[in-house]
């Protein structure tokens, strides 16, 4: 008889250092004691915020707060800071600031590069912690996320598995469907398709399930309307849209996904994408969960889910 086993989740860290050192720390100091550790997608952050060095001293402007470091102490203060509210920074001098700002191309090229440093960082930063324990780290990239960093979380020199695409066992007599892509948003990210296409890639995927009973279906996207995918709607300019003075809110997440889950029934699903629609509903025997995400103001937001023999037996959320 399989015995309780504890599921810690986490998802949308997006380059943030401070919550994902958090979350390894609590894995690898067995807060929660928890068997098993997943992370459901969206781990890159998006801007850089230039460091400009003048006569050995730097500054910077961070959330329109101008910063400035006179010794390599305060400047690794600085790069922290910077770090730990998923911003990439880069110390350059006014000259070549100028230049990134007028070149969207070698802007690009800087932000990959950062990207894919943070990321080679934190996978070896795993290893390290959680290498030499009986907690495995099952990792997905999410929609946001470019597909360089794809190569870096595949490298078996790592501990975190990437499980994007596969059927994988886990302890408890789980098994694990992952998949990072999402629905096509007006962000036109790297990975997305129709609903008709994620569906299809999703139910083949889910044909290799053994026993849907046991299985958790970790999908970056969250169903259509289920609670856990209520973000503003956006006019045609990519602005919320205001009426009467209250920003408009409705459903964006997947057709596809909501399809899948109440075809299969999984025993468990587990979400991301919409940072501000954490929480937990059922669709049918599937209870699902989307941790939500704060991990740009320094705060990890998590769940706790226990799995018995006989299904869940109970779900927290956690926060720290």
């Amino acid at each position: 008889m399989a015995k309780t086993i504890r599921i810690y989740l986490a998802s949308d860290f997006h380059a943030a250092e401070k919550a994902w050192r958090k979350y390894l720390n609590a894995i690898k100091l067995n807060v929660y004691k928890a068997d098993i550790a997943l992370v459901a997608g969206d781990f890159t952050g998006k801007a850089i915020v230039p460091i400009v060095e003048n006569g050995g001293s730097y500054s910077a402007e961070l959330f329109g707060v101008h910063r400035r470091a006179g010794s390599a102490e305060e400047l690794a203060v600085l790069e922290r800071d910077i770090a730990d509210v998923g911003y990439y920074s880069a110390v350059m001098n006014a000259e070549e600031t100028d230049r990134l700002a007028s070149d969207p191309a070698a802007r690009d090229e800087l932000l990959h590069r950062l990207m894919n440093a943070r990321m080679e960082e934190w996978m070896a930063l795993a290893t390290d912690r959680l290498g030499d324990g009986g907690v495995p780290l099952y990792v997905i990239p999410g929609n946001d996320d470019d597909f360089g960093i794809d190569p870096i979380i595949d490298n078996p020199a790592y501990f975190p598995q990437n499980a994007d695409g596969k059927v994988l066992d886990m302890p408890g007599d789980l098994q694990l469907l992952a998949y990072g892509w999402s629905n096509n948003t007006p962000w036109d990210t790297p990975r997305e398709v129709t609903e008709d296409e994620l569906f299809e890639r999703l139910d083949t995927l889910a044909a290799q399930v053994r026993d849907p009973r046991r299985a958790v279906f970790m999908i970056h996207v969250p169903p259509h309307d289920s609670g856990l995918d209520t973000a503003p709607i956006l006019d045609a300019n990519l602005r919320p849209t205001i009426s009467a003075g209250d920003v408009l809110r409705g459903p964006v997440g997947s057709t596809a996904v909501r399809r899948l889950i109440e075809k299969y029934q999984p025993l468990l699903a587990v979400h991301g994408h919409i940072h501000e629609s954490g929480g937990e509903r059922r669709i049918g025997q599937t209870l699902c969960i989307n941790p939500g995400s704060e991990a740009n103001h320094g705060i990890l937001r998590g769940y706790l889910v226990d799995i018995g023999p006989k299904g869940i037996e109970r779900a927290l959320r956690v926060e720290g």
